[in-house]
């Protein structure tokens, strides 16, 4: 099965990725565009047609959407591709920007009650983005591997950072205790193509399943 926008190398005429002929003419399918997607460790692009290791960082990049999922994650404890950690905790995390710009942005002129609220609250919202990021990272890195489906992939139009609104995958998978369900917000459009149905890793704290990450992550 070819992957990417295909038309005949004949006629021109665009067809459908199924297609092992062209549907007017009969000539051999080539591919117009090839797989591009983003590292999930370092946000770089790669050609993942060419490659399953990212050329900047070197992590290992998702699966092509639509393709067999990869092999099954490598054994605890596992390593992370280099300044994966502080993009998780701070540069990447909304959360902990938000908190930062409570604590210490305050506008001058303002009475003392919303100077005191406004630092608490970024005092609060710092500690739980770095509680939250703290458990994607151990769950890649120490985390349980187990087979997951994806639900649902869609553009999450009740989030946006700059604009731009990011893909929503919604995803399930198998625990001892039973199914769990999560999702999880990426920045590359690439992923819509990401069709229900398709299988994944996912890596989870089992005494904790809702402490999970897609391995490998995807950006």
């Amino acid at each position: 099965m070819k992957h990417g926008i295909t038309a005949c190398e004949w006629c021109l005429t665009e067809c459908n990725n199924e297609d092992l002929q062209c549907t007017k003419c009969g000539g051999p399918i080539a591919v117009l565009e090839p797989w591009v997607l983003q590292c999930g460790w370092c946000s770089s692009s790669n050609r993942r047609d060419l490659t399953t290791n990212c050329k900047s960082c070197g992590g290992e990049l998702p699966h092509i959407p639509g393709t067999p999922r990869l092999p099954e994650p490598p054994v605890a404890p596992r390593f992370l591709a280099p300044g994966y950690e502080n993009r998780v905790r701070y540069r990447k995390n909304p959360s902990f920007i938000v908190g930062a710009i409570f604590i210490f942005f305050i506008i001058p002129g303002m009475c003392l009650w919303p100077i005191l609220i406004f630092p608490l609250i970024g005092v609060f919202i710092l500690l739980w983005s770095l509680k939250k990021s703290k458990h994607k990272l151990n769950a890649l890195k120490s985390g349980v591997p187990t087979r997951g489906v994806i639900l649902d992939v869609f553009i999450d139009m009740d989030q946006h950072i700059n604009h731009r609104n990011p893909v929503r995958i919604d995803y399930e998978f198998d625990t001892p205790d039973g199914t769990i369900t999560d999702y999880v917000n990426v920045w590359d459009e690439t992923n819509l193509r990401r069709p229900a149905g398709e299988h994944l890793w996912v890596v989870f704290n089992p005494k904790n399943p809702k402490e999970n990450n897609i391995w490998p992550p995807l950006s």
